[in-house]
């Protein structure tokens, strides 16, 4: 090889050139030897011919002048070198005469002008068809294929290459996309920010588990330099979007799916709420991000909008209404009499954080407890038990009983007596399945559950209210969607399930996620 290039060099010292070695073509690419062309009759060369439905949305008409008449006819084929049309009835051609003018357009494109010789007669579908040959030249069809591939070019989600069409495009809404693109750009700017501030950090800081000053520091500043921004334009944009229609709804989705959703989807949280791994977006590891996971992220900037989405107004519903039925529950704990167990079931209980909070912080318990945790999704009820088996093993081995139950929603809203074996609860609660309800279908439930509670117990069943300024950036940007209800909406389907039993509005603090608590009259 050495040799080979020296001789090459000095060769190409010499004024010569320097010879490669064949090279293995590469992939996609044939050898010359490998081409195959025309076969048999093939080899005879004829220009192609191209039909109406080959030409596209281009309109090819062939106008004759003879005997100083002008004749259009409709085209119906068209190649190089002659052109196919139907003749009105009022032109009579013979086999072999010339035509001494003959315009073959497309869209007002003059392609060919000149003379032809008529080579062919026949009738297609009771109309006489016409083949003429171009006497004087041949026709660029080139030049029509790429003026119809110009014209039926359409581009990946438009119409055309106009502003008609676009799925972001609707008129109008100026105050909503300049929010919406203003928050784009602080959150371009702040990901290059906190990509500089991640570098200069050691990873512990950004990416451990581990508690320090400096982590608590850098918390801080994002949750208040960082946090209320993103929380004021999101905010100011949900409240932008209530005026417009459902079908400028959908077009302003598509504008604020294009400005900002490839940021959002960097956290985590947003992210799998989004993608749904489980079916659907509120699921327990959701929750558990809402609840105790605020700062996840594979990057910094991913962990700051994590912890901005834990700060709208529905995260903080959602850890408001966990601190309500614990503050509930404690109080049950606190006036309860007698050495009777204190009963709960929790209605799709995800993790269950509520009851692991209040088992780990109480300091201890003048009675037993037993809870029964319902819930669809087999790991969610998997994570509940390995800590809460762990948390009473060590606290409660004798006091706290914990029975998880594992069924179908479906079941749930048929099977009035699906409980029935566990005894009467002193409180029912559900903090989140409600909110995927109709009325009448929650009357349904609530009527079940009820059967469920003792004689001083109640029953909770918690709903997001149609208000919360969170709606444009779950419903936008994660598919998250739930079946919100008023105040009044809440009462009604409560009064229709038990009528003779009290109902109230409770735990709205926020004014995001209230329960309607329902007790015996």
């Amino acid at each position: 090889m050495a040799d080979y290039e020296k001789t090459q060099s000095q060769k190409a010292e010499k004024g010569h050139f320097p010879l490669l070695r064949a090279q293995t073509p590469a992939v996609g690419i044939s050898r010359y030897e490998d081409l195959e062309g025309g076969k048999g009759r093939e080899v005879f060369f004829r220009p192609m011919r191209y039909g109406l439905s080959d030409l596209g949305s281009l309109q090819p008409v062939a106008r004759i002048i003879r005997q100083g008449q002008t004749y259009e006819c409709r085209v119906v084929d068209v190649s190089q070198n002659g052109v196919a049309f139907r003749t009105p009835t009022a032109l009579i051609l013979k086999t072999g005469e010339v035509l001494d003018n003959v315009t073959v357009s497309f869209d007002q494109h003059e392609a060919y002008c000149g003379g032809a010789k008529v080579v062919s007669l026949r009738d297609l579908n009771g109309e006489r068809v016409v083949g003429v040959s171009f006497s004087d030249a041949l026709m660029s069809i080139e030049d029509v294929l790429v003026m119809r591939d110009v014209k039926a070019w359409g581009g990946e989600g438009a119409s055309g290459l106009g502003l008609a069409g676009r799925p972001w495009h609707t008129p109008g809404h100026d105050h909503f996309k300049a929010l919406v693109a203003e928050l784009r750009l602080f959150l371009e700017d702040a990901q290059k920010q906190f990509s500089a501030l991640e570098a200069t950090l050691p990873f512990q800081v950004v990416h451990g588990d581990l508690d320090s000053p400096a982590r608590r520091a850098l918390i801080h500043r994002v949750r208040t330099e960082f946090v209320p921004p993103v929380i004021r334009y999101t905010e100011q944009a949900d409240a932008a979007l209530r005026h417009a229609s459902p079908e400028e709804a959908h077009a302003l989705r598509e504008y604020s799916l294009r400005q900002i959703h490839e940021f959002l989807m960097l956290s985590p949280l947003m992210a799998r709420a989004r993608y749904k791994p489980l079916g659907y977006p509120g699921d327990f590891q959701v929750m558990r991000f809402i609840y105790e996971r605020e700062f996840e992220g594979a990057t910094l900037f991913g962990k700051a909008l994590t912890l901005a989405f834990t700060e709208t107004a529905a995260a903080r519903g959602v850890k408001n209404r966990k601190d309500f039925i614990k503050s509930e529950i404690l109080q049950r704990i606190d006036s309860h009499k007698g050495s009777s167990p204190i009963r709960i079931l929790s209605i799709a209980a995800g993790p269950a954080q509520e009851v692991f909070e209040l088992l780990n912080e109480l300091p201890q318990l003048a009675s037993p407890i037993e809870v029964v945790l319902f819930d669809q999704e087999e790991q969610a009820l998997g994570y509940a038990y390995t800590r809460l088996k762990r948390l009473t093993e060590r606290r409660w081995p004798k006091a706290v009983k914990v029975v998880y139950r594992y069924d179908t929603i479906k079941r749930l809203l048929v099977d009035r007596q699906i409980f029935r074996d566990f005894g009467a609860f002193d409180i029912v609660f559900s903090c989140g399945l409600f909110d995927y309800l109709q009325s009448a279908t929650a009357a349904k439930l609530c009527r079940n559950l009820f059967s469920c509670v003792g004689a001083a117990g109640s029953l909770y069943a918690g709903n997001m209210v149609p208000q919360h300024p969170t709606r444009w950036l779950m419903e936008h940007h994660l598919d998250w969607f739930l079946v919100y209800k008023t105040h009044e909406e809440m009462l009604s389907f409560a009064r229709k399930a038990v009528p003779k039993a009290e109902a109230a509005i409770v735990g709205d603090s926020l004014g995001v996620n209230p329960f309607v608590r329902i007790v015996q009259d």
